[in-house]
């Protein structure tokens, strides 16, 4: 039996060869996508930035300066985020 079992899965194995390569790079995409629009750090860049404002590391000419970009980049991600998840089918980035 044990031999059966092994000739079987040996052949399904190899044929599935080049799938798993696919899966592989299928996996690092939406890890590389996760890690790039990535929606908490995002937020936690902006609540950084307003407690920097607060103790008085930053001006506020450059807290809003970068208050507005922040916000810009978040609103853009969540687009990107959006239509990966349309496109490609990536769940929960």
């Amino acid at each position: 039996m044990l031999i059966v079992d092994d000739l079987l899965l040996g052949a399904v194995k190899e044929t599935l060869k080049p799938f798993d390569i696919v899966w592989l790079l299928g996996l690092i995409r939406d890890y590389a996508l996760k890690e790039k629009y990535n929606l908490e750090k995002i937020n936690n860049e902006i609540k950084e930035n307003r407690l920097l404002f607060e103790i008085g590391d930053v001006s506020e000419e450059e807290y809003k300066e970068k208050h507005g970009a922040l916000l810009e980049k978040r609103e853009t991600t969540k687009k990107i985020i959006e239509n990966l998840s349309k496109d490609m089918n990536i769940q929960a980035l």
